[in-house]
This record gives C-alpha cells, structure tokens and sequence, in this order.
C-alpha cells in the first residue's frame, strides 16, 4: 500500500512501467524454435496503467510460421491467491478493480513469413492493463496467464519440430494508495468515565471502511492491570463484513486501594507481538474508584459563635476569633461528596489536628471525631472548639489540619487533609514588655557607636531604653545572656554593660522580670506575663595593628642625668606580647653617645615604654641630636610593621667648659622644670 496519482476510470493517461527485471521462457527444450519474453512491472499503483510487454524471439526456416498466443489477465481462479494472500497480505482483485480487454483475453495472431535460410526473427507486443481506484485499502493480485493456439496448418511446432511452450502465469500486484489502518473509538456519555465495579466497553474500527474482503485479520486484545478481564482475547475483523469489535473490560468491585487505575488495553496483530496498523500504542482507560477519598480543596470549616438550641449544624453568627479562656465558638465541618457521593455508602471520619504540635496545649475540641454522613453533595459536621490559657503574651493564629479518612478499612488506607484557622484572643496585661523595636535598635547602636567593635572595646545600654514599666507599681529585675565568643555581658542595676572579647558575632539577649507591688496592682492569668527580653547582634572585628611612638616635652637628655621615656601605644590591645624595635634614623649622635631598649608591649595590653639614656664619658663635646622610629611586628600577621612617626632629642654634654655662666643657669632651669613636671605627672 502507498500513496500514488489516482487515475479515473476512461483516463486517457498511461503510466508506462519499464521492466524491472525481464523473465525468459523457452518455447521447447534442447534447440529452441522459439523464445518469449515477458516484461511487466511487478506492482502497480492503483488507479494507473500497467503496459506489459511481450517479446517472442523465433527461428523460421524453409516454413512459414503462424500461430496465435491468448494472453489472459484476472482473478486466481485456483484459490491459490487466497493462499498468497495470506502469507504477503493481499487478497484477489474484484473484476471491477481492472479492465484487460472486453472479456480479459487478448489474442496475439502471429506470422513469420518462410525464408530460405535459417534466421532468427523477433516480434514485439504490448499489452495494457487497466486498474480503478476503490474503496477498501488493500493491496490486491491480479494473474497472467498465457497459452498458444494452433497455426495455420493445424501444428503448434518450431521449424526443428518441437512444440512451443507458454511462460508460467505472471503475478501482479495492485498497490493501493491509502493505507489500511485501525483505530479505536472516542467514548462518549458514561462510558467516558468509567468507574470501579462497572464494566465498560470500548471499540476497534478499520479505517477506512469497509475494510478488506474476503481477508481476515486475527486481533488479539490484552490488559496489563491485574484484576481487570476482558470478555474474549481475540476477534477477527473484515471476514463478512466485519469492520468493528467491541472489546468488554470489567474491573474489580473493590481493590482496596481508594486510587484511580489507569490500565493498557492493547491490540495485536494475532500471534505477533506487533500493535494493529495506526496504533501508535496502548489504550490507556482511566476508571475511577468508588471509594476514592474527596480532594482537599473539597473540605472546608466555618467557626461560628453559638447555635440556636440543640440542634446540630443548626448555627447563627459567623466567628473569626475565639478568646482564651472564654466561650467557645462551632465549628461546622464541610465536605462536598460530589454528585457521586464518592466514597460511595461509607461515613466520612474528620480528626482536628494542630499544624504546630506545640499548639496541642493550646485547645480543646469535643468531640476528638467527628462524622460527616454518606450521601451526594455537601454533607456537615460540627464540633466544639474552645481556647486555652497559655503561655504566650498577645494574640496568635490556630491553625488545624482537618485529617479525614473514610470509616471502613477493607476500603483501603489512605487520608485526606483540609484546613482551618483561626485568630485567637489573648487579653492578659503584661507587667513588663520590650520597648518598640526602632526604639531599642537605635539605642544599641548609640551605644555601640554604630560599627563594629575591637576587642578590648566595651559599652553600656539602659534598661529604660529596652523595656517599658510601671515603676510605680513593678519592680524590675534584669538579666543578661550572651550567645557566642565574641563579647560578654553584665547587668548593675538598670546598666547593661558588653565587652568586646574576640573576633566573631555574638547575640545579647537581655531579659526583664517584673513583680507586681500588691497582690492587686495586676491581675493576670498567664505564667510567663511578668518577663520579656531584647536581643541585640554585637560584631566584633580584629583591627589592622598600629603603633605610635611619642616621648616626654622636655627633649632634651644631658650625660648622665635623667633619662627619657618613649612610649608605643597601640590602637587596641595586642593578642600576644609585640616588640617594637627602636633604631635611629637621623641626626649626628654615634651609638657611643646613647643607649636605648625596645619597647614590649605585653599581650592585653596596648601600651609600653622603654628609656633613652644619654651616656656620660670624659671627653668635652658639644650637644648633638638623635632620630629615633620603631619598627614593630604585627601580631595577628607576623609581617614587619612601620610606625607612623619618629622622635628626635638633644644630648647634652654636662662637662662643656665653654659654654656661658648664663648659658649653664639656663640650661640647669630648663632641666628643673622638667624634673619638677615628671614629679608632677608621676604623682
């Protein structure tokens, strides 16, 4: 079968098949007289023109040679088509499908004139066979037959005396240009949703219709769900006319699941494992469960404030809220069964759950259970929920998940979940309770100066800027906590003082508990009404070190007198003990003249010193001055550091005989006055 130009019946066009492959009969054995060969195209497209040709090659000798060959075209009258047709798929051709002459026979009368010498002549003729288009997609066989009759002198023989033999009968096949497929039928009204414990049908159909005459095709049907039976595995279609089959799937009354199936219901070619043609797959049917549970969004609550007398379900106002520790409100239950009322005949179990299981304190419902009748559409249940004092201040949200199950187990497992939420009220005054959260934010940061903090930094917080109260009527008690490494806390009185320790984060939470003065200053229910804490987030971060030198006013150091101080101070406290190297770096002092040590500075501290020394000797020199910068090592890092500045001093040679009587009280004042200033600052 394949798609090709049709052609009508009466078309003046023809389509000429050249020979795919030429087949020679000998006309006689041994020393033929004669040979015919038959050229035809094995297949034509139906609605085409078929040519055959014909070719007899003959030796004519001394005799003239006539003779008449019948060429025959039409069905298998043997039934050996039948047989073919069943192993290649095709089936005879009707008489309408093709025209070969008036009656189907063409006669070939044929003459070679006598000749004087032995000579091969040759005689072509073509024939044209006529196929029409019809209507039932299938490929078909038409026959060739030959057969000789007598020549003119009464002899069917050659020149050397043998008869002439006819070919073998050719067979042809008609393509058809549509193709023969299968289809199944769309499902319409209720067998388009079929449902657990009803049989449902669904029909195979040849396309196009009518489908193949006098051919059969064998149908196998199979299901791969377990449970699920058809009423026959197999059927054959197109044998007298049979152009459907209606296929019978009955499924369990019950599987026990509560879950739809979705089963395959297949077509095969008999005893192949090959699908029909035009079946891309599998049918898959979807069939319903009767005791499927209803979807969540099926499942719906209303709170409500009372109820008119006992009557259940029976509600007046709608409640968006219930208060702790105050009337209860009704809550009514709704389940839509839809118009099958699925799960079909089975009460439907609904048990109140809280979302958060710490709310289980939280309520109360009567009844734990309840039970939401069987029956199409919506069907109710209500039960009492009441709100239990707790623990927390303020108002909050119950949230409770509405697990429903169906009452009879040999139905099978299996919930569903909706939801219900509502406000509860919560009246209870607290003795004490943070400050607006802007409010205390800003004062932390104040307090912090608004960046991070270095170790060994600290800062204080007022409680008054955290909490609010009633002094006049509740004393207030404070607490601290710190979460992580990286800074400490204390309470004194109403001061809250952090320390920066190490690098890190770390979380403050200062706590407040309030005692009311008199038993009837507050009145409240709730244990934890009397406390609340802040927390606040300290950073703590490791600064780059640095290090600056300074020295004493007076910078001038004579030979043995006093000596200077020079100082390195930190910008934080080091983590380990740093030295800090001193050398000179300018003026005209010679080591010789002076003596200096290096600054330690000790681990947690930020501050060392070390002394300058102006050494005394015997020679008279005039005063010189002396550079002096520190060069230190970092202690988080290990790399070599450079401080930011430098000192310069005068040395002073006391025993200088020239210098003026002037000159020397001035210089003795000057080292007064710096004496008497360092006794000053020492005290």
């Amino acid at each position: 079968m394949r798609t090709g130009p049709g052609l009508a019946r009466g078309g003046c066009r023809v389509l000429k098949w050249m020979a795919l492959f030429g087949v020679v009969f000998a006309a006689g054995a041994g020393s033929a007289s004669a040979q015919i060969t038959v050229s035809p195209g094995r297949t034509v497209v139906e609605g085409q023109v078929m040519v055959v040709e014909v070719t007899v090659k003959h030796r004519t000798l001394n005799m003239q040679t006539r003779f008449q060959m019948e060429v025959e075209v039409g069905r298998d009258a043997g039934g050996d088509a039948t047989t073919i047709g069943r192993v290649n798929g095709l089936t005879e051709a009707e008489n309408e499908d093709f025209e070969f002459g008036v009656s189907g026979t063409r006669i070939w009368d044929y003459t070679l004139a006598a000749t004087t010498e032995t000579m091969t002549r040759t005689n072509k003729r073509e024939f044209f066979i006529y196929t029409w288009s019809d209507t039932d997609a299938e490929d078909e066989q038409i026959v060739m037959t030959f057969s000789f009759g007598a020549d003119h002198s009464g002899n069917n023989v050659g020149h050397d005396g043998q008869p002439l033999t006819a070919p073998a009968p050719v067979r042809i096949r008609i393509e058809d240009s549509e193709e023969q497929t299968f289809e199944w039928e769309e499902p319409s009204g209720g067998a388009a949703s079929p449902k657990e414990g009803t049989a449902a049908t669904r029909t195979i159909r040849i396309d196009p219709a009518p489908g193949p005459q006098g051919m059969t095709w064998n149908v196998a049907f199979s299901v791969n769900e377990a449970g699920y039976t058809l009423d026959a595995g197999a059927a054959n279609l197109g044998a007298s006319n049979a152009q459907t089959h209606t296929v019978t799937i009955t499924p369990p009354d019950n599987d026990g699941d509560r879950d739809a199936d979705t089963i395959e219901l297949s077509a095969f070619l008999g005893g192949t494992n090959d699908l029909l043609p035009g079946l891309d797959g599998p049918l898959e049917i979807t069939f319903a469960d009767v005791h499927a549970l209803p979807e969540a969004d099926k499942i719906e609550a209303q709170a409500y404030e009372d109820r008119e007398g006992d009557a259940v379900g029976v509600t007046t106002t709608e409640a968006d809220s219930v208060a702790e520790g105050g009337e209860p409100v009704h809550v009514r239950v709704t389940i839509d069964r839809g118009t099958n009322g699925y799960p079909m005949g089975e009460k439907l179990i609904v048990r109140p759950q809280p979302v958060d299981p710490a709310q289980r304190a939280d309520y109360r419902i009567e009844p734990n259970s309840i039970e939401v009748p069987t029956g199409n559409g919506k069907r109710h249940a209500d039960f009492v929920l009441y709100a239990r004092p707790d623990d927390d201040v303020g108002a909050e949200t119950l949230e409770l998940n509405l697990v429903t199950t169906g009452e009879k187990a040999a139905n099978g497992p299996g919930e569903v979940v909706g939801t219900f939420s509502i406000d509860v009220v919560d009246a209870t005054t607290p003795l004490i309770a943070p400050a607006a959260q802007a409010a205390a934010e800003a004062a932390v940061m104040a307090a912090m100066g608004g960046g991070p903090l270095n170790p060994g930094d600290s800062f204080t917080v007022d409680t008054n800027d955290l909490f609010n109260w009633a002094p006049a009527a509740v004393d207030a008690a404070f607490a601290a906590s710190v979460r992580g490494a990286a800074a400490s806390a204390r309470v004194s009185g109403e001061t809250v003082t952090v320390e920066a320790k190490e690098a890190g984060d770390a979380a403050v939470t200062v706590t407040a508990t309030g005692t009311a003065r008199g038993s009837s200053a507050v009145s409240t229910s709730q244990t934890v009404a009397n406390t609340a804490s802040v927390t606040f987030d300290v950073q703590v971060v490791l600064a780059d070190l640095a290090i600056t030198l300074s020295g004493p006013e007076n910078v001038n150091v004579v030979e043995g007198g006093q000596p200077a101080r020079v100082t390195a101070t930190a910008n934080r406290a080091v983590t380990k003990d740093t030295t800090v190297r001193l050398s000179a770096t300018g003026g005209d002092a010679v080591p010789g003249d002076y003596s200096v040590g290096n600054v330690v500075i000790e681990a947690g501290d930020d501050m060392g010193s070390t002394l300058l020394t102006a050494t005394a000797d015997d020679e008279a020199e005039r005063s010189e001055t002396l550079t002096l910068r520190g060069v230190f090592v970092d202690d988080e890092s290990g790399e070599d550091g450079q401080t930011v500045n430098s000192l310069t001093f005068n040395l002073w040679d006391a025993a200088v005989p020239a210098l003026p009587v002037a000159a020397q009280l001035l210089l003795a004042a000057l080292l007064a006055v710096g004496g008497c200033r360092r006794y000053l600052r020492r005290r």
